[in-house]
């Protein structure tokens, strides 16, 4: 029998306590109960399930990071084919293009839309871009989301306009940009006079939305997750009650005891009681509900 001299009771009253006193930004904006089916997920919302949540990035960057997981053929007739080919391959690594492409995806996909511009040093940006002057300039691109173009693609809701829930007039900052220096995508198709609060005008909506229910739930998975894990080696000790008066060398004495069952491991020998018992906590029965709603919420 493994013996510990102490003479501190460390056994203390049972307590459940999810959560922290730290919590996340995750845990403040989605464990709440003001969450329902139908919210719509805001800006901050977005961006925080885009960071924090574990299928954040599963549902925002895996669609484009998939298509682009295979090289680019490329094709170019006439000679010289092979220089042409790793001339422009090198210059695509350069410009970052596939990493731009991806980015820009990626929060349309979180927010709704998001745009991909184009400058060039001691340029313009309202002016077009003049191609035959590429070569001799540097230039680079920059991916924007909803809130640094907030205001200037909120879309046009006149039937009557040529530009009708169409992108137009793209402004970072006050600063304009032609139309040839930018790309704006958006995540599905605007919908007349329906306000995407994540992208910040009328425009498309953020692949969130309809799943922000789900991924709250699954939040709550995560909790439970935590709760098996700790409580999955918890041992239950039902010993004889001492009575109702208890000096300090029987408490002492209680105190040894469950030190001892607490220490005690393969290859030890406890002594108990032949009217005691010690048992694991029985969580087989939180099984089946756990897995179904866990896999409900992740396929949703």
């Amino acid at each position: 029998m493994a013996i510990w001299n102490s003479d501190v009771d460390n056994a203390g009253p049972a307590t459940l306590g999810v959560g922290s006193s730290m919590p996340s930004s995750l845990m403040e904006l989605l464990a709440v109960d003001g969450i329902e089916p139908g919210s719509q997920p805001d800006y901050q919302i977005c961006k925080t399930i885009l960071i924090d949540h574990p299928l954040g990035s599963e549902l925002c960057e895996n669609p484009c990071t998939l298509a682009q997981s295979q090289k680019r053929e490329i094709q170019i007739q006439g000679y010289p084919e092979r220089e042409l080919k790793e001339a422009f391959a090198k210059e695509w690594e350069s410009l970052q293009a596939d990493q731009n492409i991806r980015n820009t995806h990626t929060l349309s996909r979180a927010y709704g839309i998001s745009s991909l511009v184009a400058i060039g040093e001691n340029d313009d940006s309202e002016k077009p871009l003049d191609l035959d002057k590429l070569s001799k300039g540097n230039i680079y691109f920059n991916v924007l989301d909803p809130l640094n173009t907030a205001g200037s693609l909120v879309l046009n809701q006149n039937p009557n306009s040529k530009d009708f829930m169409k992108p137009d007039d793209l402004k970072v900052s006050g600063k304009k940009y032609h139309p040839s220096r930018c790309v704006v995508m958006m995540n599905e198709q605007p919908i007349y006079i329906q306000f995407t609060t994540s992208a910040f005008g009328f425009v498309g909506r953020s692949v969130f939305q309809r799943i922000l229910f789900p991924l709250k739930s699954y939040i709550q998975t995560m909790l439970t997750d935590d709760f098996i894990a700790i409580k999955a080696g918890l041992l239950i000790a039902k010993m004889q009650s001492p009575g109702s008066i208890i000096d300090n060398r029987m408490k002492s004495f209680f105190g040894v005891k469950r030190q001892a069952i607490k220490g005690a491991r393969t290859g030890n020998v406890v002594s108990i009681g032949t009217e005691e018992n010690v048992e694991s906590v029985d969580l087989k029965n939180m099984e089946a509900p756990y897995r179904l709603a866990r896999d409900n919420s992740q396929h949703d």
